[in-house]
């Protein structure tokens, strides 16, 4: 981009080195995980970019952009003091809050008795380092991966509390129907296509990301099958491969294979009268997602093919083992709420049915009511989307709300999640930095081959 684009706030990302770009801490295992098998998807054809309603070179751009933002969030972090405190106390009263509800020194605001909020802001500096900062108030995103973090909680109750959180970063100017253009053209480009058509286009269209995710995670199998009424069957298998990484990333590996490896989990996405449209079950290190395609759209997976509606159910099983303990949940069920019209695109889980649980033998004779209280009234809530705004970058927003009745079930819960999060030392952050950074350079300089005017380094 020419300098003389300098005073542009949506374009000043193009003046930034994307080569001093790291990840920040990442606090949950799957997480890179799922950073790999998004970038193996979007390499799985080369016509992602050719059928979305954008210009191909256009959208490249803006995808570019993406990158660039997230290699900006994601670069080494460095947190104020204050922040550094309040956030290691935010983490160690996540299920008891009744710990931090009155510590007058982490709140930024007391709207009410019985409200507190947090403001954070972050961005990237000259120096190559992300600063998060506290905040008497929070500022719209101007430059690409600058975020704005509220973080609230409310006590409702005697032992009752509720958290919302949410956060938005500038993502530049993908508009949500690029977003969904892309998501559409991620899934269906495998229609009509083998196996061995569909790695040859990934691997010509992104060599370099391929090369940098290919450190620890692959894509084993992309079958497709031909379906009723000219549908597209698709089963796609990633592996995490600890082998991959150990040599270049070895506390990382160690790290995921330690929680990933034993673990075990089932999702799937159904109509409300119960037809199956999208499963992914997970084990041994490896996930596979199965769907089905025709003329370019997400179809029903059994029976005769229907189109996808906007509400629907998503099943979850989930088993994790931490310390010596086998902990998860079956048979949760939660409402999914696809919006996809207009400027945002967003999916929307809410929980309001109680799983059953799996705890160890020693909380059997534990309380375990307060265990329904997230389920209860509007229910626990997690919501992911992308806003775009004329004249201003788009969004990309995370929000959350979370119930917790403090008890002795939920400080057992909370000191196993807190045990997974302080096996995040400086080596296993370092790395998940290097690994995240190299991956999101990959991808621009690969995007930018693509479009035919990108970097070559």
């Amino acid at each position: 981009m020419p300098r003389s684009q300098r005073g542009n706030p949506i374009a000043h990302h193009h003046l930034r080195d994307s080569r001093s770009a790291t990840s920040r801490r990442i606090r949950r295992t799957a997480a890179a995980a799922a950073t790999a098998a998004f970038a193996l998807s979007l390499t799985a054809c080369a016509d992602t970019f050719r059928s979305a309603s954008s210009s191909p070179a256009a959208l490249a751009g803006r995808v570019d952009q993406l990158f660039e933002a997230l290699s900006a969030r994601f670069t080494s972090n460095e947190l104020s003091p204050r922040y550094d405190v309040v956030r290691k106390r935010l983490g160690q009263g996540a299920l008891t809050p009744s710990r931090v509800f009155s510590d007058s020194a982490i709140w930024d605001a007391r709207p009410s008795p019985s409200r507190r909020e947090i403001f954070v802001q972050g961005y990237l500096a000259t120096d190559g380092h992300y600063y998060l900062d506290q905040r008497p108030s929070l500022a719209p995103p101007t430059h690409l991966g600058e975020t704005r973090h509220a973080i609230s909680l409310e006590q409702l109750d005697k032992n009752v509390y509720r958290w919302n959180t949410r956060v938005d970063m500038g993502i530049g100017t993908l508009t949500a129907e690029d977003a969904s253009d892309i998501w559409n053209a991620l899934l269906t480009g495998a229609q009509n296509r083998g196996e061995r058509e569909l790695r040859d286009d990934y691997r010509a269209a992104f060599p370099r990301a391929m090369t940098a995710f290919g450190r620890g995670f692959s894509l084993d199998t992309a079958r497709t099958s031909p379906g009723v009424s000219g549908s597209t069957n698709v089963a796609l298998t990633f592996s995490f491969r600890p082998e991959l990484m150990r040599p270049a990333f070895p506390a990382l590996a160690d790290y995921v294979d330690k929680y990933l490896g034993p673990a075990k989990y089932h999702f799937v996405l159904s109509e409300r009268g119960g037809g199956v449209l999208f499963d992914a079950i997970g084990r041994d290190r490896h996930v596979t997602l199965t769907y089905r395609v025709q003329q370019g759209k997400l179809v029903t997976l059994l029976g005769a093919p229907r189109p996808w509606g906007d509400t629907l159910l998503l099943d979850a099983d989930v088993s994790l083992k931490v310390k010596m303990f086998t902990v998860g949940f079956h048979k949760l069920t939660t409402d999914f709420v696809i919006s996809n019209s207009g400027h945002e695109r967003a999916w929307t889980i809410v929980a309001q049915r109680e799983p059953e649980w799996d705890l160890p033998l020693i909380t059997e004779r534990v309380i375990r009511s307060p265990l329904r209280r997230p389920f209860e009234g509007q229910g626990a809530m997690f919501r992911v989307g992308i806003r775009d705004t004329t004249g201003a970058l788009t969004e990309f927003s995370r929000a959350a709300r979370l119930d917790v009745q403090e008890s002795a079930i939920m400080r057992f819960i909370g000191s196993l999640a807190s045990h997974i999060l302080g096996d995040i030392d400086t080596r296993v952050e370092n790395e998940e930095h290097r690994f995240l950074r190299d991956g999101f350079i990959a991808l621009e300089q690969d995007l930018g081959r693509l479009r035919g005017g990108g970097r070559e380094e």
